[in-house]
């Protein structure tokens, strides 16, 4: 029997990566962020003007 080996530690992000990593996240959090504006003024939209006429 081999004695066991150690893991190797993997190797660093290069600045290319990080960069595509960077533009991908931003990409995402754009998206998302869309998703929640859109979902919010649907809301309105479907509730209309009554949401003007409610109770204080």
């Amino acid at each position: 029997m081999s004695a066991p080996q150690k893991p190797v530690p993997p190797a660093a992000f290069s600045p290319e990566d990080m960069a595509r990593r960077r533009r991908r996240s931003i990409a995402l959090a754009l998206v998302l962020g869309g998703l929640v504006v859109f979902f919010f003024v649907v809301t309105l939209v479907k509730t209309g003007p009554a949401i003007l006429n409610r109770p204080l």
